[in-house]
């Protein structure tokens, strides 16, 4: 009897052991002793899939162009490699396989530093291109490139991460198939060309669709032993199901129908600020060094690596508009250069060289001849930041129509004001007396840079008048050269203007009025650097203020392009701080010339007559405002539109998944042998009604399950079902009707649902 009880025991402690329900593995899932090429071969697609997918979905969202088939090719044969070596199952070998050949890929990327380098650079200046279009915003920056081959260096980068990424999915794939950590490591790539409505092809959207929903069906099914045998079962369904959401949505929302169909997220354009500042400065605009503000610079090239203003204000203005020209306000000439900085040319030629004592007297004469050619203006400029070296003065004003402001009629926060009687140019015309003797310093060109200067007049095809030369340089320019705010830290070794023409090719206004100098100079144009401030017509109307009770008069006589208009305050920031030049005329003096790439940009579209814009700026951004809520309005509700049968086909897939799922899952479990089967069914209802039901939970054997479902749900229990799953469990040579059996069970398994109902009612 003892002994009888013992053996039972031992039965039971053997059945408690494994009385969960068997784990459902996907079919072909059993440990296998043989070497399964086709498992390898399975997980080296999925592997180059995922791969692959995230590196050449990146690149070609900006459609950057690098070596593809060498990186497909190194990708699937490395994924390959690793998976031959995985399905071996021996964790060390293939630990020491996958340390070796990062070692040595590391070996080669060390030793070949600046390819990788300026592959990473050359990608981000493509990001920061199409960033700076899509944010409409001009003066980003662009790095250097210490390799300029591009075509070989983001191949050579896309194949770093691409190897990087494969040998991170193969140790992943060895413990466990995890799709979050796969997404995040893989689809953080696709963020930025998201960001910026950038989409990949569809085939790279379908490569890393289908390791997701692959990784996501093993994962689900709880797939922990010899993945590799698995994935072969489950990679034909992942890219079934990822060939199905591909092809529609390819159909349902193209890329061409996006933005009308999709309207802008509101949190997206929250962070646009943030993008703009980003796509202007880049890293340099978190880290702060190396950076050089806005303003003036006191004829020093600068050597930091970037130009960021703060965009406080400078100088407040005080004027009467007159044209859509913009208004320089000069402060620094500049005439000797001497390879970073130009010489003030008050303390070389004298403290009247660049006043424009010739061209500003004439132009007084012409206004007393007849105002309508020639007006008078009173402008009066206030320093917010401390300028003690310069004086702001527009074009044409005499030292002896200058007056300084006193303290107590300075508005609030201004350090200084000056009051200027100016005749500005509002034609070509002839004036009279401009003509004077020149200084040959205009017209000399150093040795540290005349090569470079010579190269860049040929390349531009100099030649004609002084006003069809400077045509040719803007142009030159603007074709061959980039402006930006952030060119990079310059290291010397050659002069600043030879770095610019001949390597860099790309600065702000200091870089191009500066060679445009030496260029015009070398054509035998007496020419000079200048420093100050400018703003434009736009800058007026949509910035200005109208000053009331003030006489239009007392500001402003005789012609204007504009008509009368009214006294404006501006603020000037630090960012209208500019560098430009001046050529010498014979007919009209020294006059100003603009070479820098949008600099002054042209406007696209009529501004309108001067009061029509100043009045209307508000109500006008007020209407645009409203548009632009009716077309995300409209374009939300066409998508809202669509988006209801859109919605409907996605739960409908979603749906199906599930469905697949279910018909695979029981198409597998007919599949197993009968005694596996009938575990399965009983563990299901046994694990159910432990979660549920705390008084079965506390139950051992199966004689007190079924008994207790007899008596407290009111089930019927077969007759002989007890004993027979004693024998089926722990006799398994014994020959049982196992069909019958399961479906014993599966009944019992409904009636115990059904009676929950009621038991619990």
């Amino acid at each position: 009897m003892e002994t009888t009880r013992a053996n039972t025991s031992a039965r039971e402690s053997r059945w408690l052991r494994r009385k969960e329900p068997a784990q459902v593995e996907l079919a072909g899932g059993e440990k296998k002793e043989k070497y399964d090429l086709l498992a390898a071969l399975a997980e080296a697609l999925l592997v180059f899939m995922v791969a692959f997918g995230a590196v050449g979905g990146f690149l070609n969202a900006y459609r950057m162009e690098y070596n593809q088939l060498l990186c497909l090719g190194g990708t699937l044969g490395l994924s390959l490699l690793l998976s031959l070596i995985y399905e071996t199952r021996k964790k060390w070998f293939t630990n020491l396989c996958v340390i070796g050949v990062f070692l040595a890929y590391a070996y080669i990327a060390v030793s070949r530093f600046w390819i990788l380098n300026s592959g990473a650079y050359a990608m981000v200046n493509e990001i920061y291109e199409d960033a700076q279009a899509y944010l409409g915003i001009v003066g980003g920056g662009l790095y250097n490139l210490q390799v300029e081959d591009s075509y070989l260096t983001i191949s050579a980068i896309a194949l770093f991460v691409c190897v990087v990424l494969v040998i991170l999915m193969v140790i992943r794939l060895q413990y466990k198939a995890s799709l979050v950590r796969t997404v995040l490591m893989t689809f953080t790539l696709y963020l930025v060309p998201i960001y910026f409505e950038r989409t990949p092809d569809a085939i790279y959207l379908f490569l890393l669709l289908s390791g997701y929903v692959t990784l996501g069906i093993l994962q689900t099914s709880k797939v922990k032993k010899h993945i590799a045998a698995q994935i072969k079962n489950a990679l034909p369904v992942g890219m079934v199901i990822a060939a199905a959401v591909v092809l529609l949505f390819a159909v349902l929302l193209p890329r061409i129908r996006y933005r009308t169909l999709v309207p802008k997220n509101a949190a997206k354009a929250a962070t646009e600020e943030s993008a703009v500042a980003y796509a202007q400065y880049g890293v340099m605009a978190l880290l702060m060094n190396n950076v050089a503000s806005g303003g003036t610079n006191e004829g020093q090239l600068s050597h930091n690596a970037m130009v960021m203003p703060d965009n406080e204000t400078d100088l407040i203005v005080r004027f009467t508009p007159y044209s859509m020209d913009p208004v320089y306000l000069k402060a620094y000439t500049g005439v000797d250069y001497n390879g970073t900085q130009w010489s003030r040319a008050t303390e070389v030629l004298g403290p009247s060289e660049g006043v424009l004592e010739a061209e500003t007297a004439g132009r007084k004469a012409m206004y007393s001849e007849d105002p309508n050619l020639q007006p008078k203006g009173r402008m009066e400029v206030y320093c917010v930041e401390p300028k003690e070296l310069h004086v702001f003065r527009p074009y044409y004003v005499g030292e002896a129509e200058t007056s300084q402001i006193s303290s107590w009629d300075l508005p609030e926060d201004a350090l200084r004001g000056d009051r200027f009687t100016y005749y500005p140019e509002v034609s070509d015309a002839a004036v009279p007396g401009a003509a004077q003797e020149v200084s040959r310093r205009y017209l000399t060109v150093p040795k540290i840079c005349e090569s470079a200067v010579a190269d860049a007049c040929k390349r531009a095809g100099l030649s004609g008048t002084p006003e069809e030369i400077a045509e040719q340089i803007t142009r030159f320019f603007s074709e061959e050269y980039r402006y930006t705010l952030r060119p990079g830290y310059y290291f010397g070794g050659m002069d600043y203007i030879s770095y610019f023409l001949a390597k860099n090719k790309k600065g702000f206004c200091t870089h191009f009025a500066s060679a445009g100098t030496m260029m015009f100079r070398y054509m035998g144009i007496p020419a000079r650097y200048v420093e100050g401030y400018v703003f434009t017509y736009t800058d007026v109307v949509t910035d200005g203020k109208l000053v009331e009770d003030a006489d239009y008069q007392d500001y402003y006589d005789g012609y204007s392009p504009l008509g009368d208009t009214a006294l404006i305050e501006l603020e000037v920031p630090d960012a209208n701080g500019h560098a430009w030049i001046e050529i010498y005329l014979e007919d009209r003096g020294w006059v100003v010339v603009e070479v820098t790439p949008a600099a002054i940009a042209e406007e696209e579209e009529e501004l309108g007559a001067f009061w029509e814009s100043i009045l209307n700026a508000g109500s006008q951004q007020s209407k645009q405002a409203t548009e632009a809520q009716q077309q995300m309005t409209q374009a939300f509700e066409n998508a809202m539109a669509r988006g209801v049968s859109v919605l409907g086909i996605v739960l409908a897939g979603i749906a199906g998944f599930f469905v697949l799922r279910i018909v695979v899952a029981k198409y597998r479990e007919s599949k197993l042998p009968g005694r596996e089967r009938l575990q399965l069914y009983y563990g299901r209802l046994t694990k159910g009604l432990k979660e549920r039901d705390e008084g079965f939970a506390k139950l051992t054997t199966p004689e007190e399950e079924l008994d207790y479902l007899k008596i407290y749900y009111g089930v019927t229990i077969p007759e002989g079902l007890k004993e027979e799953l004693y024998q089926s469990f722990f006799a398994p040579e014994a020959e049982r009707d196992y069909e019958k059996l399961c479906r014993e069970v599966q009944e019992i398994w409904k009636a115990t649902r059904r009676a929950k109902k009621l038991w619990k009612s």
